[in-house]
């Protein structure tokens, strides 16, 4: 009997746990579809235009607990899950810094190389944010048009400031006694901005289903390269597919790493874990050669570092900040030197770029056993250049990093809890399935399996 009561607390505890996982922020009336190709609803919804083939859809629902539980049911989904919300996460502005430059990074002579070539060939990158000053003095002419699916029109007027400051690092204008210079000042690119994130109530917030819109937009509208400055602790089936869309179109894909300060070899982190080549997940260095306090890293999952401390750069209302602190702003420095080397080598498909990058970082001695971990800091000249100087954790035969929501370990239903330790600023509240906690299934196999203290050990 004493066994029969424990299998059944059991069996409660694990059922709690299961409800628990819905507990993230999502829309409220609507999930994210994907049908299965050959099936008769994809057909429908290509045929009435509402989506175009193999892109999942944002369907309004009444329960989305009920309809996720239904649509689990039917052969035709592929998957189905939560629209869940993306927020911001903010880092401290006020920490003291010191004037040094980043040596490590050799900007100076990445530029001085840069001027003494021919122009190189235009590349286009899209920010996926919370839109931009579009009348900022310090972007006129780097900007394209973009498009705002927060609100559905043509104008991705920033009202939050982050994806301004992501793309004043990548491309604010150099020379011309204004503010500040991004990385990219004197190379020939444009910046698409493109907005699923805004600010109401002061909550800077947006969708997934919103993110993965833009992702397919950049690709179809001539991306050549997409920064993400915001991560999650989840996994979403579409959002991995739109990066697949992007892979398979030769788009890169730069994200942050997040800022809780975790192993993303041990700790859930998208879109950074997925396990694509077209991914460049990126770590936050401070000024003092050291990884930062809030930064996460990873052996086998964080790919290299770039500051991200202190960082100057442009915001919104035609103005300026001086304290930009995160992964979301080490995550540009990695674009924009991306698109350094696509644009002096035109037609490098995006693995090559991102090898040559990989393999030119800086890994000194003095770094700590994280930093190195994380890949050490990036290069702009030796990226250039191209000469390696190390090799890569993946040269060696090895086993992939083990995390609870890796890519294709996914379940059809997908429900989740919010998640932390966002990119940057920016954070996603998004989850694939939440994994039992590990102290409950210990209870569990200490109710099942050890008998009571004093308690007879017969009747079993």
């Amino acid at each position: 009997m004493r066994l029969t009561s424990r299998v059944i607390i059991g069996v409660l505890i694990l059922f709690m746990v299961s409800q628990v996982s819905m507990g993230a922020d999502y829309r409220p009336g609507s999930i994210i579809v994907k049908f299965r190709p050959s099936s008769s609803l994809a057909e429908s919804y290509v045929a009435s235009g509402i989506s175009e083939e193999g892109r999942p859809v944002r369907l309004a629902v009444d329960d989305v607990k009920k309809a996720l539980n239904d649509l689990s049911n039917l052969k035709d989904v592929e998957y189905a899950e939560p629209d869940y919300v993306i927020r911001p996460e903010q880092v401290p502005n006020d920490w003291p810094y010191s004037e040094d430059e980043w040596v490590d990074v050799d900007l100076d002579l990445a530029w001085d190389f840069i001027g003494s070539e021919p122009p190189g060939s235009e590349v286009v990158i899209a920010v996926i944010d919370s839109g931009v000053d579009i009348q900022h003095p310090d972007l006129n002419g780097m900007l394209v048009s973009g498009y705002d699916f927060a609100n559905n029109d043509a104008e991705p007027e920033d009202n939050a400031g982050h994806g301004t400051e992501v793309c004043g690092i990548i491309g604010a204008i150099g020379n011309n006694n204004e503010g500040t210079a991004g990385v990219d000042w004197d190379v020939p690119i444009k910046i698409m901005p493109l907005k699923f994130m805004e600010e109401k109530n002061d909550d800077c917030s947006g969708y997934v289903s919103d993110a993965v819109d833009a992702i397919y937009y950049a690709v179809d509208h001539g991306a050549d390269i997409i920064n993400a400055s915001w991560g999650f602790d989840s996994f979403s089936n579409a959002l991995e597919d739109a990066i697949k869309y992007a892979r398979d179109h030769g788009v890169l894909f730069v994200t942050s790493a997040g800022n809780s300060s975790e192993d993303n070899d041990t700790h859930d982190h998208y879109p950074s874990n997925y396990n694509l080549d077209n991914i460049i997940t990126v770590a936050a260095m401070d000024r003092y050669d050291e990884l930062a306090s809030f930064s996460n890293y990873g052996l086998n999952t964080v790919d290299i570092a770039a500051p991200g401390v202190g960082i100057v750069t442009t915001t919104i209302g035609d103005a300026y900040v001086n304290w930009a602190c995160g992964t979301s702003f080490a995550a540009p420095f990695v674009t924009a030197i991306a698109a350094m080397v696509e644009s002096e080598n035109p037609g490098m498909v995006y693995s090559d770029v991102r090898d040559r990058i990989l393999r030119t970082s800086v890994m000194a001695d003095n770094y700590s056993d994280k930093l190195l971990d994380c890949g050490g800091c990036i290069n702009a000249y030796n990226a250039l250049l191209g000469t390696p100087e190390h090799a890569l954790p993946s040269d060696q035969a090895s086993d992939p990093p083990s995390t609870a929501n890796m890519v294709g370990k996914a379940p059809t239903l997908v429900a989740g809890e919010g998640g932390g330790g966002g990119g940057g600023m920016c954070m996603i509240g998004i989850s694939e399935k939440t994994p039992a906690n590990p102290c409950l299934i210990v209870l569990i196999l200490v109710l099942v399996l050890i008998p009571s203290v004093g308690s007879p050990r017969a009747d079993i």
